[in-house]
């Protein structure tokens, strides 16, 4: 997550993020598997912090391939029990991040060998940029929570393995834009979620989780090179730096905005601010939020 800096009076309110309760059985939602894949995290959520057990099969205690058979036979879906079978069930996902969905399973190598398949999670969600993801899975440490770029798992990754059906393509919500002049002269009718450069003639978008891209004259979203932080100043122009240094946290099963704030000793606006969140936004498990 890149942090957004914006210099002197200009504010941006971001929409609140939205979570849909996810359904206890599949039975209704067969035909929208986004639906049973928010209904498998929920259930794998209610184990978290659960024993590990070689040879565990759940509920109480679980080995890796025991807590995903566990979790995906609540829906009707069947998994091997080893995983280097795991690593064959469903079907191959190759690509970037971006191309893996909530609920695939993500296979890791072993201790002893990296390269053969040993460990397997749960695919949560890919962070804004699709260059690092959440996954829950049982370890040693019991079941809980990891992300990819953690030097362990980045090292062991092999692959992604979808169970459930693709995921319908969804809509984008066209975004509006507008000229950072007419904001800072007090006009009310420009959106809020974008700025036009007024000197350079750049369009940038800022997105709800901090990140920002420019927008091309086809309309489509490009990073900025590099880690950098994104500086907006009254008179319309910009700069780019390398970012400055941020410590992360990922949302587990109880956090609320209260309790994280507390446990890094930050106050509630100063971490609603870092993240783009307001006091109505929703967290949800497996977020990453910047608390320094």
């Amino acid at each position: 997550m890149r942090l957004i800096r914006l210099i002197a009076a200009v504010v941006c309110f971001w929409g609140a993020a939205s979570f849909a309760a996810a359904q206890e059985h599949p039975d209704a939602a067969k035909e929208n598997p986004r639906k049973v894949a928010d209904a498998i995290i929920k259930e794998a959520g209610k184990h978290l912090g659960k024993p590990y057990l070689y040879g565990g099969n759940g509920p109480q205690s679980f080995d890796c391939t025991g807590f995903t058979c566990y979790v995906f036979n609540k829906f009707d879906y069947k998994l091997s029990r080893s995983s280097a079978d795991q690593a064959h069930d469903g079907r191959e996902i190759r690509g970037g991040i971006e191309k893996y969905q909530k609920g695939d399973i993500i296979i890791f190598g072993g201790r002893a060998n990296k390269k053969s398949p040993g460990h397997v999670g749960i695919f949560i969600a890919a962070d804004s940029l699709n260059k690092t993801f959440t996954f829950i899975h049982a370890c040693n440490s019991g079941v809980t929570i990891s992300h990819s770029d953690e030097p362990y798992y980045a090292q062991r990754f092999i692959g992604v393995r979808r169970i459930l059906p693709d995921f319908p393509p969804e809509e984008r919500a066209q975004r509006g834009h507008f000229n950072l002049l007419e904001l800072l002269g007090g006009k009310t009718g420009a959106a809020r979620d974008s700025v036009l450069n007024a000197v350079q003639e750049r369009r940038l978008v800022l997105f709800p989780d901090g990140t920002w891209a420019f927008v091309g004259e086809d309309g489509k979203y490009t990073e900025p090179a590099g880690d950098r932080d994104f500086i907006l100043n009254a008179d319309g122009t910009w700069r780019s730096e390398e970012a400055t240094s941020a410590e992360f946290y990922t949302v587990r099963a109880g956090d609320t905005i209260a309790k994280i704030a507390r446990k890094f000793g930050v106050s509630v606006d100063s971490l609603l601010e870092m993240n783009g969140l307001t006091k109505k936004s929703v967290i949800r498990l497996g977020d990453r939020l910047r608390v320094r």
